[in-house]
């Protein structure tokens, strides 16, 4: 489908929402009509959106404003894709736009639409679309959001052009060895393991469900997901491979600012795909092509730390997702906290609070609550067992702090305990690895001094 189809399919959609539609709930007398508010005025409808959507909790939103902001973002993405492209002058936007014949005139346009893939309007429609996706998840657009991104990355050119499956994997393999790597030389080495965790490679479904069920201690699985996609015929550590499929580095990422989230200095931020590895990654000295330079390897740790995290990337760019899939281990049921545990004793505290609330309204004498200890039902995940598990994708710099399980590219060091392993044994073995990295600092620092004239 060409670019001005879309374009056309896209107004034609928000022209006559549907009649249950939340968007057909926003009702303001000082305004004029709807769809006079969102074609004629999408900058006021953005304002008074983007207003509601940051003065009360995102649960507390109502879902007009969210659709709102949602349709006036990709009129304004299309408003600026028309006129760049030439399908209709800039005059027609002077006066009240007549809908209808608007729709029209786009709908009879050329074609076939060219674009340089270095049109400095691409960044900001891109941006207005992305800033849309991570917002409000464009409710009832998603699928014309992701159409309107991967018309417009082909119309640019080969050089951003949206590649199908095929093409990529067809490339891929004749351009591994030669395509620039995501990230920078690793600049931290792997530390000696004094208790490493028992590795073991591609477990049955089964045998894992018994451990987690029974002997329930730490456990490493390797070679689950090496048949991903991602790992070979569409790489993800690769960089052109992701400037591919972020049209050029454009699509924009939130990122957290700090090594973690409990920094004094942590915050956030939206910026562009290309500039996080830039100057996140590569902190500064991104090598242009093939191997980093020799200065390059040497990777600035005193530089911003940044990192992207708690993030449905794959949703926001469904192209990454078929690059995945879920390993059947996702779908074990845990089982609930060990007695004794922190966790275990939260919930313990939270269920007798709910009891005793429930028995000063219903009855005069509350019932003593005595629970089975492996009953799951209470003790189990706070947010529950979702149909499909959820994906967040992390992407950082060595010397960050993560939580992820599941590793892709490069390594990560954790510490890990079993869940029957008390508060205090983990507690004295912080403090134990803590005492020994001082001494021995100590110790290097005292020779150095003694050493020195």
């Amino acid at each position: 489908m060409g670019l001005s189809s879309v374009l056309c399919d896209a107004l034609s959609v928000i022209a006559e929402p549907s009649s249950n539609d939340p968007i057909l709930q926003y009702e303001d007398p000082q305004l004029q009509n709807l769809q006079h508010l969102i074609f004629n005025e999408y900058e006021k409808a953005l304002e008074l959106a983007n207003s509601k959507l940051h003065v009360f909790p995102f649960h507390n939103v109502h879902p007009c404003w969210h659709r709102l902001y949602t349709d006036a973002s990709i009129v304004k993405a299309c408003v600026i894709i028309i006129t760049k492209c030439g399908l209709t002058s800039e005059q027609t936007f002077e006066s009240q736009l007549d809908i209808a014949q608007f729709i029209r005139d786009i709908k009879n346009a050329p074609t076939e639409t060219k674009i340089s893939p270095d049109a400095p309007w691409l960044s900001d429609v891109v941006e207005i679309l992305d800033k849309l996706l991570i917002m409000t998840g464009a409710p009832l657009r998603e699928k014309l959001v992701e159409s309107l991104l991967s018309t417009l990355q082909t119309a640019a050119g080969s050089e951003n052009e949206q590649d199908s499956d095929s093409s990529v994997e067809g490339r891929a393999s004749k351009r591994r060895k030669f395509s620039p790597p995501l990230f920078p030389p690793d600049a931290i080495p792997n530390p000696d393991l004094e208790r490493p965790i028992p590795r073991l490679s591609a477990p049955s479904f089964d045998s894992i469900e018994d451990h987690i069920a029974n002997v329930r201690t730490p456990l490493v699985i390797t070679d689950a997901i090496s048949h991903w996609p991602a790992t070979s015929t569409r790489p993800w550590a690769s960089r052109d491979y992701w400037w591919k499929r972020t049209f050029g580095g454009r699509r924009l990422v939130p990122i957290e600012l700090g090594r973690s989230y409990t920094d004094e200095d942590w915050g956030q931020k939206i910026i562009p795909f290309k500039d996080f590895v830039d100057r996140h990654l590569w902190q500064g000295k991104l090598a242009p092509t093939g191997m980093p330079t020799k200065q390059a390897q040497a990777n600035d740790l005193d530089g911003e730390t940044a990192y992207l995290a708690q993030h449905n990337l794959l949703a926001q760019i469904p192209a990454l997702r078929n690059d995945i899939s879920v390993p059947d281990y996702c779908y074990i049921t845990p089982p609930g906290p060990e007695p004794g545990t922190p966790v275990y004793e939260k919930k313990k505290q939270e269920r007798e609070a709910k009891n005793q609330a429930r028995a000063q309204t219903e009855h005069p004498h509350p019932k003593v609550d005595t629970p089975n200890e492996y009953d799951t039902a209470d003790d189990g995940s706070d947010v529950g067992m979702p149909s499909d598990p959820i994906i967040n994708t992390w992407i950082g710099p060595a010397g960050t702090i993560s939580l992820f399980i599941m590793i892709l590219i490069t390594t990560s060091s954790r510490r890990s305990w079993a869940p029957n392993t008390s508060v205090s044994i983990r507690r004295a073995r912080l403090l134990l690895k803590f005492t020994h990295a001082v001494m021995n600092g100590s110790r290097r620092l005292t020779r150095r001094q003694s050493q020195t004239p």
